[in-house]
């Protein structure tokens, strides 16, 4: 496809016909936007000034819409302007294709890339920062389809918004396994300070995806109880689709919050449990050396009249009682299991 690296800009024709714009014809989108029946595609990676001017001059962006855009870091939401709707969503990406995009906490390079969509009559214009594989698998099926999710601005919307919802499933599979992994270490004995961090770090992991998928809940919502006028009869029901999968992954979500909150509570138990047993340990030591430890400082006291100094099998029968008491002691706590 021709254009700029960071522009590609799809035609899809009444007839069918698919066809993509060089940077020569970019200029002309208004124009073609006055066609009945065309829809336009328009996708930006890491957006400069020259594509904020294009998408003033030839999609009449909002001025707070251009805000948003020039800040980031926006929270999944859907905003109404006259004759646009601008919705900000989020997908999961390698970390290492935008500098900005927000990390995934313990998880292996995934990061939180943010997308812009703007939705009117006829167009529609994606912009993000770094490679977008939601983008590109989204385009390569929208250059093969030619029914209403192919055709139409709802459909297109739908396959975008669909996509990103669906990479999330292999990111919570990951934390699914990851928690199984922590209670099995938590079962075995290894609490230590390691298993302390992964606990804390999948917890803020999965509050900080809860962060993102709750407000895009809302957007599907409001796309569902068609507050966009923009969405068709025929493709309303997959966004009930896409309403169910965002609340499918947000019960998953909070399912995931509470096994953490049992694995971090565990491991606190067998912590504490494992000093309980280290101190039932010592316990019993002090006790099996207490009585040698007494009868040795008793007779070290060095009175003169203690009967049994003159005796010459003090000594000896002194250190068998000392064996005797020691013996009979471990026996009774090696039997209570202090030992």
């Amino acid at each position: 496809m021709t254009g700029r690296p960071n522009h590609i800009a799809l035609v899809r024709f009444p007839g069918g016909e698919l066809r993509s714009l060089d940077e020569t014809e970019l200029g002309q989108i208004d124009k073609l936007r006055a066609k009945p029946g065309c829809l336009i595609w328009l996708d930006i990676t890491d957006p400069v000034d020259e594509d904020i001017g294009l998408l003033k001059d030839e999609f009449d962006v909002h001025p707070l819409a251009v805000e948003d855009l020039q800040l980031r870091h926006q929270r999944p939401k859907i905003d109404t302007y006259p004759g646009q709707h601008v919705i900000v969503t989020y997908e999961v990406r390698k970390a290492d294709g935008d500098a900005q995009a927000k990390p995934v906490e313990g998880d292996d390079g995934s990061a939180l890339g943010e997308i812009h969509l703007f939705v009117g009559a006829g167009y529609l214009v994606s912009v993000h920062w770094g490679p977008s594989p939601v983008v590109t698998d989204v385009r390569e099926r929208f250059s093969k389809r030619k029914d209403a999710l192919g055709t139409t601005v709802g459909g297109l919307l739908y396959a975008v918004l669909d996509e990103v919802v669906d990479g999330y499933f292999p990111l919570l599979d990951t934390l699914s396994e990851r928690i199984d992994e922590l209670e099995d270490q938590i079962v075995a004995g290894n609490q230590g300070g390691s298993t302390l961090r992964e606990v804390l770090s999948i917890k803020r992991e999965l509050l900080q995806l809860r962060r993102v998928l709750a407000p895009q809940r809302d957007v599907a919502n409001t796309l569902l109880r068609r507050e966009v006028e923009l969405i068709e009869d025929a493709i309303l029901p997959y966004f009930q689709d896409l309403y169910d999968h965002l609340v499918r992954v947000l019960d998953q979500l909070d399912l995931y919050r509470d096994l953490v909150a049992a694995t971090l509570e565990a491991n606190l138990s067998v912590t504490s449990n494992n000093l309980n047993a280290v101190m039932k340990r010592l316990t019993a030591f002090t006790v099996v050396l207490m009585v040698p430890t007494l009868i040795a400082g008793i007779y070290g006291m060095n009175f003169h009249f203690m009967p049994e100094l003159s005796w010459p099998w003090g000594y000896p029968v002194a250190l068998v009682v000392m064996a005797l008491t020691m013996t009979g002691l471990g026996i009774f706590f090696w039997r209570k299991d202090w030992f």
